[in-house]
């Protein structure tokens, strides 16, 4: 009989030194670990959780799905994963769908239960637009539904509010946000709901996120500033060709509206070089206020993934108009848009 190791029993012997088991023991315990119909699934669920997190969903949705495959596609915790992927995807029917096989296959866990239904809720409000009647009537029951559960968080107060001043009933929304404001000083949307508790009207209307921020010229500006101003916000970048050929569309557009005292033209750069920056701005006569958003925190308020975008808010702080790229139409629309907003504040000041 020899004595030679086989090289694969080498190897065996080695990770089983590793593992601190006999090559018998190492054998068995990828045996005990084949038989083990837990650990793919766990792992696979675990690879999903990890993908979400790093915003790679459509890899995470695979994972998710494969993990529910090994359930008989009965696994409840996957179908929620699926939910919350779904919304970042922002397929609203998917998610709409994946929370109702959870709460088929949910088996009375509670916290499963809310986290389905306020899921359900949040997908169908987005899927709405805070138009379609319908589906916001149908949010409005998710959230309810997830209310009556043991333990529902104070969160689901502040999303019926939205949801019910979307629906134009706002005596009852604007008691729920104050139920919410109420319960949660410290709450990550106190600041929001109490707004909207003032003006339920930024439920319904696309208002302007708050930001501030000091000019290259030393001027201190916020939102709250420019009430009564109609605002074109320019997201851009020296290192973009587009925003760079947009520049003299832009001086256009200062020179046609500069006059007038509710007007004003701001260019948000998304530069990390100061130096370059500043140096490419002084060159290019950029003579209204520049902000370098080195943090990127005014892109991340606005949800600005592309360049150049611009904004227009009017004078009550709402966004009107909004458009990617630059072209000889796009820069008549903005032009336009500019121009009829700032008539509206004239005939205001005019009648008052």
């Amino acid at each position: 009989m020899s004595t030679c190791l086989t090289r694969r029993s080498f190897w065996l012997l080695i990770l089983a030194a590793i593992l601190g088991l006999s090559l018998n023991g190492f054998k068995g315990y990828w045996t005990a670990r084949a038989q083990d119909p837990n650990a793919d699934f766990e792992e696979e669920l675990l690879k999903g959780r990890e993908l979400y997190r790093r915003g790679d969903y459509e890899e995470a949705l695979k994972s998710f799905k494969r993990a529910n495959d090994m359930r008989e596609k009965k696994c409840a915790e996957c179908y929620s994963w699926m939910a919350d992927t779904y919304r970042a995807l922002e397929a609203y029917k998917n998610a709409v769908e994946s929370s109702d096989k959870v709460a088929e296959f949910a088996n009375g866990d509670r916290q499963l239960l809310v986290k389905a239904y306020n899921n359900k809720g949040l997908a169908l409000q987005a899927w709405a637009e805070k138009k379609d009647q319908k589906k916001l009537e149908a949010a409005e029951a998710a959230f309810r539904q997830a209310m009556t559960i043991e333990g529902a968080p104070a969160i689901l107060r502040y999303n019926l509010g939205v949801v019910l001043l979307q629906l134009n009933r706002d005596a009852e929304g604007v008691a729920e946000l104050k139920q919410y404001i109420q319960s949660q000083p410290n709450g990550q949307y106190f600041e929001v709901a109490r707004k909207m508790a003032e003006n339920p009207r930024r439920a319904r209307e696309n208002y302007a996120p708050d930001f501030s921020f000091t000019s290259s010229e030393g001027e201190y500006i916020s939102l709250e500033d420019l009430k009564g101003k109609v605002v074109v916000l320019d997201f851009w970048g020296t290192w973009c060709p587009p925003c760079v050929e947009s520049i003299p569309d832009l001086r256009t557009l200062y020179k046609k509206y500069s006059k007038e005292p509710s007007f004003m033209l701001i260019s948000v750069s998304s530069d990390s070089d100061e130096a370059e920056w500043r140096d490419f701005t002084e060159k290019n006569k950029m003579v209204w206020p520049q902000y370098r958003d080195k943090d990127h925190k005014i892109l991340r308020a606005f949800g600005i993934h592309a360049f150049p975008t611009y904004l227009v808010i009017d004078h009550e702080g709402i966004v009107r108009y909004q458009s990617i790229g630059m072209s000889w139409q796009r820069a008549a629309n903005l032009s336009d848009t500019v121009g009829k907003l700032v008539k509206v504040v004239a005939k205001s000041t005019e009648a008052r």
